[in-house]
């Protein structure tokens, strides 16, 4: 392994350096505070109660500590990793100790019963984060893969069909496909107070004339029969998030039947998106046909066009394709999200906003014509106030911060891809040189493209910004908990979730040159990750900080300074999975030749080393093996 020792000694280190190290120490004690506050006496989480029937929620719960192992694979205090494996345990002791109608437990084999992957996909982020952690746990590689059995073509769940290579149903798990019951949700997520009435009723060819109409508790019947007829059973996009549980267990173990299954999948859907003319179905039926249960339509299924539109389409291609490309190196699989992005702006409407830019709208959603009248603000309506509907497509508003362009150019570092972003950004008329210290730690949350701001040049104090304004929403939480000092009078499903105090995003970015995962169920995508040398363990060692300065097709610029007291040595890997190979790294006035991906960094206490890397992207086989246990592999 080549060896680096850096030799510029710091008086004062920089603030952001000071910030991010400020921060790891923070993130540790406010998750003391957060499990002593929000657990039992027995370390379990307060949701469930006692004679809790249901079926929703298990992944909100996960979600109140999935990125604490995250955090920790980062180089935050082991305490972190020790916290998530207690709350993780105790969460599927309560999840298998839930019942729900069907007469099993919500949580059955350590795995949700029944669910679609927009919930599924939350939840097992913390299975991922789990393998950059701790990947010579045993439970972890077990559990890795258990889960991913439960989709091959032969468990006895069947929720997969080989042959046809389709998930058979929007809802799958431990319980197979067929506890797909909408009525069983009751009132919550699904009846008439959800989110119908503000997306808009899905189909136009029912009883109803407009959303509001589902606001009558007296349709939830007839609502809850179409969507079983409709929407219960068949493939959907969504189900593309299944490849990054296949993904997972091929990082443990590099057993080929894993990377097979994705490629498969991602083709079945390609295949399907082809013969509909280019634009992705959201329906399959169980015998492989398009619109099978909704009259031949390729719009109308769950979570699809006509419902929550490009929001939730675009989640299963941008990740089944990033998977792809990880497994396989062949970077073509991008060609399949990337070519629905373009269908969107080509339907797209531009709107002057101002004397500089035009706004362009693109459109979110699809369906038949009739009254859109809903609460979409923000969108082009007609003259009379509903919503604007043309050639199928509505719903145009700005695609302000998409992940999923952010994502497309990540992976593929093409020059078109980043100039997409440009011109999706610029159409708007929001500053993307700030940071709001108030967004959520979801997707969406506003920062992706202020960080591609500063990567441009554009946004110089991002680092700072994006530290200080992760500094405040710990303490926003901390607050939270000071003033309710112990449980919450009202303990939901999301109680967890609303308060948990780990903000990872602004640490990916800085330390990894990392975008946020697609929040409901990708992988954490990298171009570098550091590692411990002496503690043998994964993150960068304490008093270190590091911060990726550029990312550019050729490779990244990287500064680590060691602000601490002691001598530390790391290594410093090409991908979060090794995935990547150094081809040469420069630094005061030496270019080194590695051909490897990773290097070993010596850095004395009180001193810096600014690395410019040329990276070869998806040249080895990836996996989550710690640096000391593995050897190189390239890909043939």
């Amino acid at each position: 392994m080549t060896e680096l020792t850096a030799t510029t000694a710091v008086s004062t280190p920089p603030d952001w350096a000071v910030r991010q190290r400020d921060l790891f120490t923070l993130l540790e004690s406010a998750v003391d505070r957060f499990v002593e506050d929000y657990f039992d006496d027995d370390g379990e989480p307060l949701w469930p109660p006692e004679g809790h029937t249901g079926v929703d929620g298990f992944d909100d719960v996960v979600e109140g500590f999935y990125n604490w192992p995250l955090v920790y694979a980062m180089g935050g205090d082991e305490r972190l990793l020790e916290q998530a494996r207690e709350a993780y345990e105790a969460a599927l002791r309560r999840g298998s100790e839930t019942e729900t109608p069907f007469g099993h437990p919500m949580v059955v084999d350590e795995f949700e019963q029944c669910r679609d992957w927009f919930h599924m996909g939350e939840g097992n982020l913390y299975t991922y984060n789990m393998g950059l952690a701790s990947p010579d746990d045993e439970t972890v590689v077990e559990r890795a893969e258990r889960f991913a059995g439960l989709y091959s073509d032969d468990a006895d769940v069947n929720n997969y069909d080989g042959e046809k290579r389709l998930v058979r149903g929007p809802m799958n798990g431990s319980m197979g496909p067929d506890y797909c019951d909408f009525a069983a949700y009751e009132h919550h997520p699904y009846g008439a107070d959800y989110r119908w009435a503000s997306h808009g009723l899905p189909w136009r060819d029912l009883e109803f004339d407009e959303a509001a109409d589902l606001l009558d508790p007296a349709n939830e019947e007839r609502l809850f029969e179409v969507l079983n007829e409709r929407c219960a059973k068949g493939d959907i996009p969504l189900n593309l998030n299944v490849t990054s549980l296949m993904t997972n267990a091929y990082l443990h173990t590099g057993d080929d039947r894993y990377r097979e299954w994705v490629t498969e999948y991602l083709e079945a859907w390609r295949e399907r998106t082809a013969e509909n003319g280019g634009i992705i179905p959201d329906n399959v039926g169980r015998s492989g046909e398009i619109g099978e249960y909704t009259g031949g339509k390729w719009y109308g299924g769950y979570y699809g066009w006509s419902w929550g539109g490009w929001h939730y389409i675009g989640i299963g291609p941008t990740v089944a394709a990033e998977n792809a490309v990880l497994l396989t190196g062949d970077r073509e699989h991008l060609e399949f999200p990337r070519s629905q992005l373009e269908a969107l702006i080509k339907n797209g409407i531009e709107v002057s906003s101002d004397a500089v830019h035009d706004t362009l709208y693109i459109p979110h959603k699809y369906g038949d014509p009739g009254d859109y009248h809903y609460d979409a603000s923000g969108v082009l309506t007609e003259d009379d106030g509903e919503v604007l509907w043309r050639d199928g497509w509505y719903e145009f508003k700005p695609h302000r911060d998409d992940p999923y362009a952010v994502h497309l150019w990540y992976m593929s570092m093409d020059d078109d891809d980043r100039e997409r972003i440009r011109r999706l950004r610029d159409w708007g008329k929001r500053d993307w040189t700030r940071v709001d210290p108030r967004a959520s730690n979801k997707h969406g949350a506003g920062s992706e493209y202020a960080w591609l701001a500063y990567l441009d040049g554009e946004f110089p104090d991002y680092p700072e910004r994006i530290l200080e304004a992760s500094h405040s929403r710990v303490y926003q939480q901390l607050e939270i908990m000071r003033e309710e000092s112990g449980a919450p009078t009202d303990v939901d499903e999301d109680y967890l979730r609303d308060r948990n105090p780990v903000f990872h995003r602004g640490l990916l970015q800085l330390t990894m040159g990392a975008p946020q995962p697609v929040y409901y169920g990708g992988l954490v995508m990298a171009q570098v990750r550091h590692f411990d040398a002496d503690h043998r363990r994964p993150g960068l060692p304490e008093g270190v900080s590091a911060l990726v300065e550029d990312v550019t097709d050729a490779g990244v610029d990287l500064t680590l300074i060691n602000g601490g007291s002691r001598e530390r040595e790391l290594i410093v890997q090409a991908g979060a999975y090794g995935e990547h190979e150094f081809a040469t790294v420069r630094t005061d006035g030496e270019e080194h030749r590695p051909e490897s991906n990773a290097v070993r960094v010596d850095l004395p206490s009180g001193t810096r080393i600014s690395l410019t890397a040329d990276l070869e992207r998806f040249v080895n086989d990836p996996t989550y093996a710690f640096p000391w246990d593995r050897s190189d592999r390239r890909k043939q």
